[in-house]
């Protein structure tokens, strides 16, 4: 019985190890890959599940980046809005009218880091969560879950799945708790294809 507890042990915890040395090696991949990456842009499709709403909310758009921080999130369905972050400028249609500002809010600061540091993998670094990384059918699915007491009161997890192959981000999955969530789906991505300087502006 204690040389079965023993081998279980030695299995579980090489598992782990496994797991830990995967998730190291792809976040090193990850940083090196985006070092060449100047812009990306995409279609998304996003979910939004909450016990606010009789049914999910989804919504279709674009998604630009251009490096270092220039960043367009356009909604086309079910309404066209957007917001677009250069640099220190938040641009925002909501649907009616275009507003213009200077300086970011701490929301959309903590948006556009957010945004950045999942794209070059740096979040993976992030001492301010625990991660778990499982590799999967060409797939990199990641945990991220905060350890800070106050960003855990409203974010229970996050979840990411990135292409080995490309080391582009799939998915992200957004857990205020379990009934509660945003997902986000990435799909016809470009890589370094040129992009409008008048999409940020």
């Amino acid at each position: 019985m204690r040389l079965t507890i023993s081998i279980l042990l030695m299995f579980v915890l090489s598992v782990v190890a496994f797991g830990q040395q995967a998730g190291a090696d792809f976040a090193l991949r990850l940083q090196k890959h985006y070092e060449s990456v100047k812009t990306i842009s995409s279609d998304f499709t996003q979910l939004k599940q909450s016990p606010l709403f009789d049914e999910p909310l989804d919504s279709k758009g674009l998604f630009y980046f251009d490096r270092p921080d220039k960043i367009r999130w356009e909604q086309q369905e079910p309404s066209s809005t957007y917001f677009v972050i250069n640099k220190d400028q938040v641009i925002q249609f909501d649907g009616e009218s275009v507003k213009k500002s200077t300086g970011l809010n701490m929301q959309m600061s903590i948006f556009r880091q957010f945004i950045l540091s999942t794209i070059d993998g740096s979040i993976l670094n992030d001492k301010a969560f625990e991660k778990d990384f499982q590799p999967r059918n060409g797939k990199m699915y990641i945990t991220l879950i905060p350890l800070d007491k106050r960003l855990a009161k409203r974010l229970q997890k996050i979840e990411l799945k990135f292409d080995e192959k490309s080391l582009l981000l799939d998915q992200l999955k957004m857990y205020e708790n379990a009934d509660d969530f945003t997902e986000i789906t990435f799909t016809d991505q470009k890589v370094n294809a040129q992009i409008p300087p008048a999409i940020f502006r």
